[in-house]
């Protein structure tokens, strides 16, 4: 049954006021925590990001970071009692109307439904498990056109075969009515991503596109991405933990660590000169053609913590080669940059959290 459009509640005057013109969609002070059997787990704690309209926002990190968490908090696809319900902000500013705060929508009310896969859409990590395996690729890309659009199956169905066209899938009309296990990886991928561009939305969240594709595809499906974005001035969230695709498709980088941005620049500043100890440990880990043959790849130091005991203070201390009594005590506030960006690090904050300057 489509979504019926009702009138979508504006977000506070204060979130609407710091929202720039070209920002099309801004987190501010964003939280979830996680119902475990050991106690709470805060998966993501803090996070601020702005997207600008026709940008690509690239999110990385090791994981378990809270990138996927961020994703899906957006368009409010957390499993609940187990998520807690979000706090903070994440303002919209949708094709008509004034900018909306998606947390205060309910989850599965009719206004979330509405911007849930017509204005943002998700491509969801692992095609093989988001695909329904007992209905054709046809049938789901159709669902959604059905659910958002006020057509009938006949032109459901030809709108469906139009996007398996534009992305490059071959015979689509055999396609169309094929099983996902009957696809190959790319193929699947190629589906998940014309299910999410089936009503045209001004964002597009990529979780993990390229996950478990080979070289040849990972790079087909980027290009593909990229033709989107330049035809249809589509706003990208790219999440990944691969640099080298970040470095190919983002303008702007935010790097997260246990649920919180520890650095957030431009793609060239970050891949140029990047600052926290966190975002140089995960360039000296990537394998380069320009190093010796015999030279070894250098880890980041140590695990990630128990999100069940996040050590006091800065929480990349204990494998920080840099680290400094201060970093025990006190959390490093975001400081922002010559360049604009922002790093939590305190090398590089010239104020004493115990009282001095």
């Amino acid at each position: 049954m489509a979504c019926e459009m009702l009138p979508i509640p504006t977000a506070s005057e204060y979130t609407m006021n710091s929202m720039n013109s070209d920002e099309i969609l801004k987190i501010e002070a964003l939280h979830v925590t996680f119902s475990t059997e050991r106690g709470p787990v805060r998966a993501v704690n803090g996070v601020s990001l702005s997207l600008k309209r026709g940008e690509v926002l690239g999110v990385v990190g090791e994981s378990g970071c809270g990138k996927t968490v961020t994703g899906r908090s957006i368009i409010r696809l957390l499993s609940e009692p187990q998520a807690q319900t979000p706090q903070g902000s994440i303002v919209y500013r949708p094709r008509i109307g004034e900018p909306v705060d998606v947390l205060k929508l309910e989850q599965f009310g009719k206004e979330m439904c509405h911007l849930r896969g017509k204005e943002i859409a998700m491509i969801f990590q692992e095609p093989m498990t988001s695909l329904t395996p007992v209905y054709t690729v046809g049938k789901q890309i159709m669902e959604k056109i059905l659910t958002h659009a006020d057509v009938d199956k006949a032109e459901a169905r030809a709108q469906a075969l139009e996007l398996l066209k534009r992305v490059g899938i071959s015979a689509p009309e055999q396609r169309i009515d094929e099983y996902p296990h009957q696809m190959s990886g790319g193929m699947r991928q190629r589906v998940m991503i014309a299910i999410a561009l089936a009503c045209d939305p001004q964002v597009l969240i990529a979780d993990e596109p390229t996950t478990a594709l080979d070289v040849t595809v990972q790079a087909q499906i980027l290009a593909l991405m990229r033709d989107l974005k330049s035809n249809m001035n589509s706003s990208i969230l790219l999440i990944t933990h691969d640099l080298g695709v970040i470095g190919e498709m983002a303008d702007s980088v935010a790097v997260m660590y246990m649920g919180r941005v520890v650095e957030y620049a431009d793609s060239v500043t970050l891949f140029t000169k990047p600052r926290h100890p966190y975002t140089r440990g995960l360039f000296r880990s990537i394998p380069l053609l320009t190093k010796n043959e015999t030279s070894r790849l250098e880890p980041i130091a140590g695990t990630v913590p128990e999100p069940y005991a996040v050590p006091s203070g800065c929480p990349f201390r204990t494998r920080c080669p840099h680290a400094m009594p201060v970093c025990e005590k006190h959390d490093p506030p975001p400081v922002v940059t010559r360049d604009g960006g922002t790093v939590r690090c305190w090398l590089y904050n010239d104020t004493d959290p115990e009282g001095s300057t």
